[in-house]
């Protein structure tokens, strides 16, 4: 009897359990956590401000993010005259770039623009800027020299038609020196031709644009080509900053005497996906858009 009573007793257990089974209301994909929205968009710089007054803007195409126009300071002119920068493509690659300013007084730039095989390097270019007169008027040839290893752009020749002569009679060399893939130098080398059209280091003047302390977050520049950048650090070498990857932390620009050099200090504020949002010592804003 006993032994009948426990069977009995273990088998009620075991239906009421069944049953607790059978009656849940509760749905098992509940469990499961919803799908996450997947990596956060790519962003492209759209706007540089100071003091909530524009400084740079970049006008991009919608979905690709290809840079189309880009307006910039004209650090040649007085007051608040601006470069406008239009950029043409040829089989998407950056093939022309035509810079005109808001002041009249200003060289008016054009570079033209052949692209290596992959598209991502300029394998030569050319340059006009062209001003009232031909006496003011440049017109140049640009040899660019990249390191076989590591592809980094080591070096720029640019010779020069200067004064309204038809012969090259000016270089300036451009000198790249890294950390990593941050450019942390530029030394820039003004001089004149020999008679055989190569550069006479004896007559050259030297500048130097030195970038230094980058740190480890996303440069703004780096959402734009760098082909631009490049075109716009040949007419101020001072933004050669803008072809890093990441962000310098001071600069220092050494100028031919008298000038007396000029060390400019830059402290960051980044978003959740490490891009810059704010430069504090000049008090810049950096404003994107998703592509």
């Amino acid at each position: 009897m006993v032994k009948n009573y426990f069977l009995k007793m273990f088998a009620g257990i075991a239906f009421l359990g069944l049953l607790t089974a059978c009656n849940t209301t509760s749905d098992p994909t509940e469990s499961i956590p919803n799908p996450d929205d997947g990596p956060p968009p790519k962003k492209v710089l759209t706007k540089v401000s100071s003091n909530n007054v524009s400084q740079e803007e970049y006008i991009t195409a919608a979905g690709s993010g290809d840079l189309q126009t880009a307006v910039s300071k004209d650090e040649f002119a007085s007051g608040s005259a601006y470069f406008t920068g239009t950029v043409t493509y040829t089989n998407n690659n950056i093939t022309k770039v035509k810079y005109v300013s808001s002041a009249s007084s200003s060289l008016v730039y054009e570079f033209n623009i052949v692209p290596d095989a992959t598209g991502k390097r300029i394998y030569n270019a050319s340059s006009t800027a062209t001003g009232a007169t031909p006496s003011v008027s440049v017109v140049s040839d640009y040899a660019f020299t990249y390191n076989a290893t590591t592809n980094k752009l080591t070096k720029i020749l640019e010779k020069r038609k200067e004064g309204g002569i038809s012969a090259y009679n000016r270089f300036i060399d451009y000198s790249f020196v890294y950390n990593g893939d941050n450019v942390i130098q530029v030394v820039c080398s003004k001089g004149i031709l020999d008679i055989n059209g190569n550069p006479n280091m004896t007559t050259a003047v030297v500048s130097k644009y030195s970038f230094q302390n980058y740190d480890a977050q996303k440069s703004p520049y780096s959402t734009l080509p760098s082909v631009y950048f490049i075109t716009r650090s040949l007419m101020n070498p001072a933004n050669f900053y803008k072809i890093s990857p990441n962000n310098p932390t001071s600069m220092f620009i050494e100028l031919p005497s008298p000038a007396t050099p000029v060390n400019t200090a830059q402290s960051y504020s980044y978003d959740n996906q490490g891009y810059v949002t704010v430069e504090k010592n000049q008090n810049l804003t950096f404003t994107y858009k998703n592509l």
